[in-house]
């Protein structure tokens, strides 16, 4: 039995401990006491493994974890190369430091919701995050302070029992944006390279600006076959792979002008498209899943997921459980409650749009934070760590030997779950992006095989 003594249990405690519970895999009973309670308690006449979380240790024998509730940031001491704690949190001369609130701010995502209290959106873009320091990003901090707690516990109590974790788990996927060449795509990819062309010319980078502006003209005026389903099923049974494609459902909804709709959101009718209907029913069938895609405005308006999320059941007659917003839009006063509401059971939308790693600083699953409400979501998160844009639009240098930290985490993080996304209409000319998928997916594969040899020497 392990007896967690606290002064006062608050919210956000039980939810980080439950969250380290169920990613560490521990599996020895605990119970929650106040010091008073403590005192009056049978616990204190058996060897149970206590641990102490206040601003001062009361028992010699105890594993004791400083209460440290002060954060600013971006102001890090880095205690290893890849182990970043908020100075705040720190406590000079012992060198202990607030595992649980450390966790709390990563996972809860405590930053973007102080943020968004005063108005400023994250979008779903790392450079309207309040941090700058983007080397955090590429980063599990959740995971490593899970795994030093846990390590801290079991060598001050060995009797204290933890799982070895599940395998390491990908969710290979694809949003399904765009399944033709519409005028809307045309404008923004266009405007796109266009922005890039003017960024590298102002680098002085002529050779990059001039490839940019020519990669616009060109996606501009050329045709483009996006209907790549086929192109994907015939790679992934090369792999091995079964993947989510993520479906748009089109509803119209007055509440939202439609040049926004028109400008931002996919174009196709699943409900219209026999093609489409026919094409989805045979992925099921291969064993592929397929889930929603919320439109941009349905992470704001409660009504609409709803609706979406029903029109794609009755296309598909198919219950649909997981989801992921188109272009990542996710407000932490709206979406989270819309997904609980309609049922969601998994989403995988909190990951950024322009790089690549962990927005919320961990490698597993978890159950996103209700501030409002101070509880745990009951649905659980899937992190989207890459995108295929991340290294193709946003990257100087598209080289997957770049992900060497994500590879890492494979073997050195319990209970590894992620989700990776390559767009549907990338296999066409207009992209070509199609190839580094494969080869990230093996490399995958490969980090996976190792675990398993790891598991058998254990």
């Amino acid at each position: 039995m392990i007896v967690i003594l606290i002064d006062q249990l608050e919210p956000w405690f039980k939810y980080i401990w439950e969250q380290f519970v169920k990613i560490n895999d521990l599996n020895t009973d605990y119970v929650f006491l106040s010091y008073s309670k403590y005192l009056s308690s049978n616990f204190k006449k058996f060897n149970v493994a206590l641990i102490e979380y206040s601003n001062k240790q009361q028992y010699s024998d105890s594993l004791f974890v400083p209460q440290n509730h002060f954060f600013e940031t971006d102001d890090y001491i880095w205690l290893q190369d890849r182990f970043p704690i908020y100075r705040g949190t720190f406590t000079e001369g012992t060198g202990d430091y607030d595992i649980f609130y450390n966790a709390f701010i990563h996972l809860s995502r405590l930053e973007e919701w102080e943020s968004e209290k005063k108005g400023r959106y994250i979008h779903s873009y790392s450079s309207f995050h309040p941090r700058k320091n983007k080397r955090i990003w590429k980063i599990p901090v959740v995971n490593l302070l899970f795994n030093e707690l846990e390590k801290k516990i079991k060598l001050k109590y060995p009797q204290v029992s933890f799982g070895y974790g599940s395998e390491p788990m990908i969710e290979y996927s694809h949003d399904v944006d765009y399944i033709n060449k519409t005028i809307q795509l045309r404008i923004k990819q266009t405007l796109f390279h266009l922005f890039n062309s003017g960024n590298y010319l102002i680098k002085l980078n002529l050779i990059k600006s001039i490839r940019k502006l020519v990669q616009g003209i060109n996606f501009a005026y050329q045709a483009g076959n996006y209907w790549c389903f086929d192109y994907w099923n015939e790679m992934e049974k090369k792999l091995n792979i079964k993947s989510v494609f993520y479906f748009f459902a089109k509803i119209k909804d007055k509440k939202i002008k439609g040049i926004n709709r028109w400008v931002i959101d996919p174009s196709y009718d699943i409900a219209q498209n026999i093609k489409l209907k026919t094409k989805c029913a045979e992925m099921i069938s291969n064993g592929n899943k397929i889930a929603i895609h919320g439109s941009y405005f349905s992470a704001i308006y409660e009504g609409l997921f709803q609706k979406e999320k029903d029109m794609l059941e009755d296309v598909l007659n198919s219950s649909i459980t997981k989801s992921r917003q188109h272009w990542l839009n996710y407000h932490e006063k709206s979406t989270p409650y819309i997904h609980s509401k309609a049922g969601i059971e998994e989403d995988s939308t909190i990951g950024f749009n322009d790089i690549s790693g962990f927005r919320a600083g961990v490698a597993s699953r978890f159950n996103p934070y209700d501030h409002k409400n101070q509880a745990p979501f009951v649905f659980e998160e899937i992190p989207i760590v890459v995108m295929d844009s991340h290294i193709h639009y946003y990257s100087d240098n598209p080289n997957l030997n770049n992900y060497e930290w994500l590879l890492d985490c494979v073997t050195d993080v319990k209970n590894f779950s992620i989700s990776i996304n390559w767009h549907q209409r990338v296999f066409s000319a207009d992209y070509g992006w199609a190839n580094s998928y494969p080869v990230l997916a093996e490399r995958f594969h490969d980090q996976v095989v190792r675990y398993r040899s790891q598991e058998k020497m254990l």
